[in-house]
């Protein structure tokens, strides 16, 4: 076991070696990548679109939370597939791979935006949620680490992959990148 010094020092470490990239693996600076999604975000809050989460377990605790603050502090229309008989239904009638994809494409729209979280960035329902967005021309953002050929790494039309190889590491980063992405929405004139 390490000490917090050194824990402290891998969270930053990772943080700092984070990739930003477009569609088909363009990297793309930090800043830039946050400018952009930002964008996106406004632009979906000026055109009255919404912006959805997805993730599982703590990444879908991330999502909520994050869904919450983005309509409160930001004023940003959002919607997150969590609520539990919908989850249930969706897995238990389609299957638990269409949970995400199955409500987006009922309510998804071109201009929306999509924001998903996953450590590996390979879970079934997350990946089928991105494949929906881009035939609905909805935007996406994909949260993602564990190794750097993952799947929603590829679908994204903006990816941040986090290089760390423990799930406590990558929802940790995961949290920091959402955070800021949240404290930059919040300076935003309404």
């Amino acid at each position: 076991m390490s000490a917090w010094k050194d824990c402290i020092a891998d969270i930053a470490g990772l943080l700092s070696r984070a990739e930003t990239h477009t569609h088909g693996m363009a990297p793309v600076d930090v800043e830039q990548a946050f400018a952009l999604w930002v964008g996106w975000t406004l632009a979906a809050r000026n055109a009255e679109r919404t912006v959805f989460f997805a993730g599982n377990g703590a990444s879908a605790s991330m999502a909520c939370h994050f869904s919450a603050d983005l309509a409160k502090n930001a004023r940003v229309r959002t919607q997150v597939f969590t609520d539990p008989s919908l989850m249930t239904a969706v897995g238990n009638d389609v299957c638990y791979e269409a949970v995400f994809a199955e409500p987006l494409s009922w309510f998804g729209r071109a201009g929306d935006l999509l924001v998903t979280v996953s450590s590996s960035g390979n879970s079934p329902n997350v990946v089928k949620a991105l494949e929906v967005a881009r035939v609905k021309e909805i935007r996406t953002v994909a949260l993602s680490a564990m190794g750097p050929d993952n799947a929603s790494r590829r679908l994204a039309d903006l990816s941040v992959y986090v290089p760390a190889s423990a799930y406590g590491l990558a929802e940790t980063c995961h949290a920091a990148i959402l955070h800021h992405w949240m404290d930059l929405m919040e300076i935003q004139p309404r």
